[in-house]
């Protein structure tokens, strides 16, 4: 069977807590079936203060760590390399070119794939334990771009932790840059839905999926009727429904006291 390969180059020392550069080659049937391999061939571009870290990490010497909150993780420098290290850049290459496949994107490219991963960011608290490399407990996001034949996709993954201290699980998440927090995205995804369907025109559509979420007017303040709303933001959500590119505009309003943010729908 016809074999072809791609490479994958990243380098993320602009995150400043991580620099390394990671190639990989990706030898794999035409048809992407599960017998694919991997050839990694990795230089480290990194202190040696960080690459004795790193290799901690990698060689399971980790230690008791719990990281709450997205600050907590970018001010621990373990933690970060063992986000940015090479299982989890995998395992987004991979959700990456399978959300390719999936929204019909880039299907004849044969040219090198470029990783750039943009953020990653506390869902849940994340808890290593003693003796254990992976973490057991906790959820992460990750924001990264993906560019292939001179074109980009923004996309984003959940990684979730076993209980057991194995590798987490990788889960796709929606494309797209939407500062809204997952708890957020779901709090508004079916009312963004229902508008979406709306506007299609296509009530009986029972497929449908986020294809884009962006922002289109950062945080701001607006003022109505002597009242003051500090911090809204616009965003634009993009549907496929059936195949039809369906937009929603979105607008998120902070609460001023802390409690929350609303959001309006399709105005």
């Amino acid at each position: 069977m016809t074999l072809y390969k791609r490479s994958l180059v990243y380098c993320a020392g602009n995150l400043g807590h991580l620099h390394q550069y990671v190639e990989l080659f990706l030898a794999q049937p035409a048809t992407y079936t599960s017998n694919r391999r991997f050839i990694l061939n990795v230089t480290m571009c990194v202190t040696s203060a960080t690459a004795i870290a790193a290799l901690c990490v990698l060689s399971g010497c980790a230690r008791v760590e719990t990281v709450n909150t997205t600050e907590d993780l970018m001010e621990s420098k373990t933690t970060m390399e063992y986000m940015f290290s090479h299982p989890m850049l995998e395992a987004m290459y991979r959700l990456g070119v399978e959300a390719d496949r999936r929204f019909g994107l880039q299907l004849e490219c044969k040219s090198q794939y470029h990783l750039k991963p943009f953020s990653a960011s506390v869902v849940q608290p994340i808890e290593f334990h003693e003796g254990k490399q992976h973490p057991n407990k906790g959820v992460c996001r990750y924001r990264y771009q993906l560019e292939r034949c001179g074109d980009s996709k923004v996309y984003n993954a959940l990684f979730i932790a076993d209980s057991n201290g194995e590798i987490p699980t990788p889960r796709a998440y929606h494309p797209g840059s939407t500062n809204a927090g997952p708890q957020l995205v779901q709090d508004a995804m079916m009312g963004a839905v229902a508008r979406a369907e709306a506007r299609s025109g296509l009530k009986d559509c029972k497929t449908f999926y986020v294809f884009d979420m962006r922002v289109t007017e950062p945080a701001h303040n607006v003022v109505e009727k002597e009242t003051t709303f500090r911090g809204v933001w616009n965003e634009l959500w993009t549907f496929s429904i059936c195949g039809k590119m369906v937009d929603v505009p979105m607008t998120f309003i902070p609460d001023a006291r802390g409690g929350g943010t609303t959001y309006i729908a399709g105005q």
